[in-house]
């Protein structure tokens, strides 16, 4: 008796484990990749984004993609960013489903918080004959997403909390960030405006940026390396925080406004800086480029703020090093005329080639003048050294007079180039050349 309770009781086992299995197998069955999303993401015209991060459209024609934002104030029209929109779609069509549940097993839609669902996409395309795909994804609480989309509208589907995650994203990841839009190589012109600060010009020649405004720098040129360091600056510029609803701004005049003309543009790129009422820490900006406000922290924009001397070409000597054959130095009581040779540079009728003599050379194109130059010498200033440089024939190329005064920073003095202005200079190659050519020539010559 008991062997056949126990055969039996096996044998039901066995039977509700067969039908269990059958009701599984018909209706939770294990996902084939390509019922998630058959179709592909061509040619789509459209993305329309709901869930609790906000609502918001993509809308995209020959490659160029747009936001709009419904805002509490305002709709809002934004660039967007192409690659972001396609690794948007890329990480839809990718999902994979742990597994999909056939018929609603558990009811309606509403049984697995579809009808209410934590996010909604909505996709439309340009080809007539393709409907818009809609898709639907929800968490339970409990770590599961489930999902559904309108092309195999009898299947629920499950995922990995990362779906979610993934897809959930606010309108601001979507959007251009950049201030400016131009090719760094192409900039033909580049204007700084400060209602109450240095403003200017520059233009690009074949020569590189000359000044055409302020008018006493007219004509003068720029400096290549601070012009290029500029605006590759302004090419990276991006925004702090895009301002989606309405700001209040102390003053309707910008306290900085930078314009970029690039290529035969006629209009420039251009971008304006507003203080924010009781935020000095940040200020609000509106460029051309992007079509929404932002701010940007002071810090950045104290960064942008460049005055004329700072772009200024403020090399004191220009020279052709190859053309120097002779250099005299008068420093004190003592004079040295040093002459280019076959195998270096030595004293006149010496026997010694002296070391050091071109790096010197190249070093008086490197100086630059600290502050503007001054047309009459202080009172205060001392003469300390003469240099006249020459051609292999004697005749003058440049001659340069440095003097010490007490009342410039410390590390500085004054050069006068030729019969021009005073420039206050860096001191240290005035001290390296006082070492090189002592007041008091030693038996062996300079430098011994």
């Amino acid at each position: 008796m008991k062997r056949l309770s126990f055969v039996l009781t096996i044998v039901l086992l066995g039977v509700i484990a067969g039908v269990g299995y059958w009701y599984t197998t018909l209706n939770k069955e294990e996902f084939d990749h390509s019922r998630w999303l058959s179709n592909s993401f061509d040619n789509v015209r459209s993305i329309h984004v709901q869930g609790k991060m906000g609502s918001f459209m993509l809308s995209g024609e020959k490659g160029d993609w747009e936001a709009q934002v419904p805002g509490a104030s305002w709709n809002v029209t934004a660039r967007a960013l192409s690659a972001k929109v396609m690794d948007y779609l890329g990480k839809l069509a990718a999902l994979e489903p742990h597994r999909s549940t056939g018929g609603f097993d558990r009811g309606g839609p509403e049984q697995y918080g579809l009808d209410n669902p934590d996010l909604k996409i909505i996709v439309t395309f340009g080809a007539e004959n393709v409907e818009p795909l809609t898709v639907k994804l929800t968490s339970d609480g409990a770590g599961t997403i489930y999902g559904w989309n309108s092309r195999s509208k009898g299947l629920v589907y499950e995922f990995a909390q990362k779906a979610l995650d993934s897809l959930a994203l606010p309108a601001t990841n979507f959007l251009d960030r950049k201030v400016f839009n131009f090719d760094q190589e192409d900039v033909a012109k580049v204007q700084l405006l400060q209602p109450f600060g240095s403003s200017w010009l520059v233009e690009k020649r074949k020569e590189g940026f000359f000044f055409s405004l302020p008018g006493y720098l007219k004509d003068k040129p720029a400096s290549d390396s601070a012009l290029k360091l500029y605006i590759h600056s302004l090419a990276l510029l991006k925004a702090g925080n895009l301002v989606l609803e309405p700001v209040v701004t102390e003053k309707r005049l910008p306290v900085l406004t930078v314009k970029v003309w690039a290529g035969k543009e006629t209009e420039p790129g251009l971008v304006n800086f507003f203080t924010i009422k009781d935020s000095p820490d940040q200020y609000l900006g509106k460029s051309s480029w992007l079509t929404v406000p932002f701010t940007l922290d002071a810090q950045s924009v104290s960064q942008l703020v460049k005055s004329a001397f700072d772009v200024q070409g403020r090399s004191v000597v220009k020279l052709d090093l190859g053309d120097v054959g002779r250099f005299l130095v008068m420093h004190g009581d003592a004079s040295y005329v040093v002459e280019r040779g076959e195998t270096g540079w030595r004293l006149l009728d010496g026997k010694k080639d002296l070391q050091g003599i071109d790096m010197f050379l190249w070093r008086f194109t490197e100086l630059q003048f600290e502050a503007l130059p001054l047309n009459n010498l202080p009172a205060t200033a001392l003469k300390l050294m003469y240099c006249k440089l020459m051609d292999k024939d004697g005749d003058k190329l440049t001659e340069l007079t440095f003097y010490a005064d007490p009342k410039l920073p410390q590390g500085q003095c004054w050069m006068k180039n030729g019969g021009g202005m005073y420039y206050p200079v860096s001191s240290r190659l005035l001290k390296d050349l006082q070492g090189m050519f002592p007041t008091n020539a030693p038996a062996n010559g300079p430098g011994a």
